[in-house]
Parts: structure tokens; sequence; C-alpha cells
């Protein structure tokens, strides 16, 4: 799942798809609470026309009376039914008396909810008798209705103060809780939409920045295939017709080098071949001078190392040939262990499982042939040199395993460069030949560990 998230396209969408949210949010939160604010200071201006009349029509002396008395009950019934018509004419809950004690001692209506909004507006009830009036936020009665209350202090004539309370049906603003449950669907609706289009959106730029990132890697192992990104004309276009461009001039330099490199190869192996037979003959007529013999044999040694490394020079300058066959390389291994050890013969070398691989086998046997001779170079006579050969997932893996010394730690990452080399002798063409020749084969060459344990070396061709 993480790995998801640490591609570019994941990153573009979701941060899209946070920014059109935000953006959801920061338009309709605002609406949403300016049509509820709205809604409600409507309906506190009904309240407070409401209850100015309501207060208009009450007499303080009766007030005060059934206050006092509160046992008459016909003069108590006959305000009651007075605000009961006021009640039915505002489609009021109830409308109720309170008292300096916080006591109710009259109520038309809901007297449930009298009793509540009395309870717990107690703060707006005192407010009133300071300033005059007070309105009380949303509540619901005890059976979930919503109601607004609003309170007006009446002065009696001998100063005693009473409280006309009036709770308004607001269940009409139910309908601003529909509208933010809309906003919320909407808002999630708006966010996977974007997310999805976004996501699509960022694949068209992902894809091509993907394709770009594998033609570069195929460039560095020299297999690059021409691109579609002609068809483009913008910036990822033209950064493809950019490195296309860069491809063909490696490609031409490379193939000028190797040219250069095989000319000046055959201009020496020309000569190389006649004085490697005048060596021969020179070896011969010296045999019985023993001093000018041995100076023959080193003349001799030396041609046979310079010959070797024209063959290098020209193996690492020739593009391979295009027939590849499926072919055992075990057999081909065998056959070159058996040529290796009249140079090597004190080494064990040991070869475990077969398998065959599409190869060109003269190619093949050289880039074999490089990896075994610095295995053999590496380690001590008697010492084993373990060939393991394992087909996994269409692609056959040949390790070879020396007990040598590691290589250094420091020069690793430079051992398949074109010359380089740690040794006294030769030129440092033996790994970048065979890497060479094992990409040409579409496989890869690793260098898995260098360590007290051994160093290993795998070639992975495809399976044939």
């Amino acid at each position: 799942m993480m790995h998801l998230f640490r591609r570019l396209s994941w990153k573009l969408a979701i941060v899209t798809g946070i920014l059109v949210c935000l953006v959801v949010l920061a338009l309709s939160i605002p609406i949403y609470w300016q049509t509820r604010n709205t809604l409600e200071d409507q309906l506190a201006d009904h309240l407070r026309t409401n209850i100015e009349s309501i207060s208009e029509k009450l007499d303080p002396g009766l007030i005060d009376f059934i206050r006092k008395y509160p046992g008459s009950t016909i003069v108590k019934d006959s305000l009651v039914e007075s605000l009961n018509h006021e009640l039915r004419k505002y489609s009021a809950g109830a409308i109720y008396l309170i008292d300096r004690q916080e006591n109710i001692f009259l109520v038309a209506g809901n007297r449930a909810s009298a009793v509540q909004s009395s309870m717990i507006h107690k703060h707006e009830i005192q407010k009133s008798r300071a300033k005059g009036i007070a309105f009380s936020p949303l509540f619901s009665n005890t059976s979930g209705k919503t109601y607004k209350s609003v309170f007006k202090v009446i002065n009696i004539d001998n100063a005693s103060e009473i409280v006309l309370g009036l709770d308004a049906d607001a269940r009409f603003l139910k309908y601003t809780a529909r509208l933010r449950r809309r906003i919320i669907s909407i808002g999630i609706i708006v966010l996977i939409f974007s997310i999805i289009a976004a996501s699509i959106l960022s694949q068209t730029l992902t894809r091509p920045l993907r394709l770009l990132s594998k033609f570069a890697r195929d460039i560095g192992k020299g297999r690059a295939e021409t691109t579609n990104f002609q068809r483009r004309y913008d910036e990822i276009g033209f950064l493809g017709k950019t490195m296309e461009n860069m491809r063909h001039e490696i490609d031409q330099r490379e193939k000028d080098n190797k040219q250069l490199i095989a000319s000046v190869a055959h201009e020496i192996r020309n000569p190389l071949a006649g004085m490697q037979v005048n060596a021969e003959l020179l070896l011969e007529t010296t045999r019985k001078m023993k001093e000018i013999h041995s100076y023959s044999r080193a003349v001799a040694k030396e041609i046979a190392n310079l010959s070797n490394i024209v063959e290098n020079f020209l193996a690492y300058a020739r593009p391979i040939e295009s027939t590849l066959t499926s072919q055992s390389i075990r057999a081909i291994l065998e056959e070159i262990i058996t040529n290796i050890q009249q140079d090597f013969p004190n080494h064990i070398i040991k070869i475990y499982g077969d398998g065959s691989a599409t190869i060109h086998q003269g190619k093949i046997k050289h880039a074999f042939f490089n990896i075994l001779k610095n295995a053999c170079e590496s380690s001590a006579p008697n010492m084993e040199i373990v060939i393991s050969i394992q087909s996994k997932n269409e692609m056959l893996s040949i390790s070879f395993l020396n007990q040598g010394p590691p290589i250094p730690v420091e020069i690793q990452s430079q051992i398949f460069e074109a010359f380089f080399s740690t040794k006294s002798s030769g030129v440092g063409l033996g790994l970048s030949i065979s890497k060479s020749i094992v990409e040409q084969h579409g496989g890869k060459i690793l260098l898995t560990r260098s360590d007290s344990s051994g160093t290993e070396f795998v070639i992975q061709l495809p399976t044939g």
C-alpha cells in the first residue's frame, strides 16, 4: 500500500481531491451557516413581534392577582383561554409566566416544554430581567421537536418582575440540517470523482515519465529502442525527442569508437601473427642455447599476451550476430573448463545443475571464459570454484563462486567499467566484455556478494 503512495500519480490524485474538497467546503459551509443564521434571525424577529403583541394584551393587575391568589381558577382559566387563543394564532408551543423565584405559575399549551425551557434557559431568563427581552438557542423538548424561546419582562405596579415566556416551533430549521447533510454528501461525491479524474489525468503525465525513465535506463544498458514521443508536442514530447537524439548520438559515438578499436586491432593483428610465427621459429632454433632460448620464450609469452589483448579488443568492438539458438549451458561450461584447466590444472571446478538459454555460442563462451578465468586467478590452487545453474521465472541463472579474497567495497561499483583493472597486466576489458555480451543477449551480470565467505558473480540469461 505504501508503495502506491510513493507514485506521483497517486500523490497528484490525492492532493487534487483534497484541494477540491477544501474548495467545496470553503464555498458550502459559509452558505450553510449564512442560511441557518438568516432563518434564525427571521425567527427571532417574528418572536420579538409576537411576544410584544402578547405582552401588550396582558393586564398586569390581572397577572399580579393570579400570582397572589393561585386558587382563583375562574380568573386563571380565563387568562389561559386568552393565551391559548394567542397560541393558536402564532402557532406557538407554549406561553407561560415565571415569577422572581423562577417558578412557572401559569401555562398555556405544552407544559412539559415550558418546564424544560425554564430549566435550561435560566441564563436567558435572567438576561431578560436585565435587558427587557432575551432569546434562547434552539432546543429539543422531550418529544424531539425543535423550539426556540423568547423571554420578556413584564413590570407589575408593585415593582415585581414577571417574565413572559414563548416557545415557538422551529422545526422548519430542520431543512438546514438537510442542507448540511446534502453538502456533506455532495462533498464526498465531488471528492471521489475529483480523485478519479485527477488519477486518470495524472496517468497521462506519469506514464510517459515512467516510459522515459525506462528509456533512460535502457540507454545506459545500451539496448534502448525507438520511442513514440515524436507524436507529443508538449514538454514530455520535447524531453523524449531530446533523449532520442541523445541515444542516436551515443550509439553513433559507440559505433565510431568500436570501429576505431576494431580497425586498430586488425592493423595490429596481422603483424602480430607474423611476430608470433617468428617467435615460435626462434624458440625452435634456440632450443639448445639456454640463455637465448629463455629470452625467446619471454618474447613469445609477451606476444601471446598481446595477441590475447587484441582478441579482447575485437570481442569488445564486434556487435553480436542476430542468429541465436537454444543451447545447453552446462555443455558449454564443461568445454570451457577443459580448456581453462590447461592453464590452471590444480584448481577444482565443479558444476551443479543444467539448463538451456537462447545464445550466440561463440560470444557467450567468451563471457563465461572471462568470468571463470578471473575466478581462477583470484583463488589459490586446490580451492573449489562452484558453478550453479538454476532456472527461475523464464531466466537461467549461472552462479560463479570462488573462495578468493574479497573485492574491496570501494571499487565494486567500477569492476564492470571498460579499461578498469586492479591487475598489473591486462587492459581491464574482461568483465566489461562479459557484461556487454550478456546484456546483448537480454540478460544481466551481477556481483551478488564479495566477502570473507567468497566472491559470487551471477549471469542471468533468457531461457531457451
